[in-house]
């Protein structure tokens, strides 16, 4: 069965939400532990007023979305990256 991987927010105190990877099922980290959580440092803002905020956030949501890409590839179809790129 392949493991899907979403894209999920996370309200955070100071106007902000903080996105994350959610894992089903549950995948090994690099500890050797299951988990179904990988967290991504990125952050949105809750309901941006201004361009600038609103550009943040469609650029930050662009490169998680790249990220939660790369990562489901990289569980489903670990042959296609080299060793180099799974460093990454």
């Amino acid at each position: 069965m392949a493991t899907k991987v979403k894209l999920r927010k996370k309200p955070i105190k100071g106007n902000r939400q903080s996105l994350y990877l959610d894992f089903y099922p549950a995948i090994v980290n690099a500890k050797g532990q299951l988990t179904r959580r990988e967290f991504l440092g990125y952050y949105v803002i809750d309901n941006p007023k201004t361009p600038v905020d609103k550009q943040h956030n469609k650029e930050t949501l662009q490169i998680a979305e790249q990220i939660r890409q790369m990562k489901e590839n990289q569980i489903n179809k670990p042959e296609i990256y080299s060793g180099e790129e799974l460093e990454n």
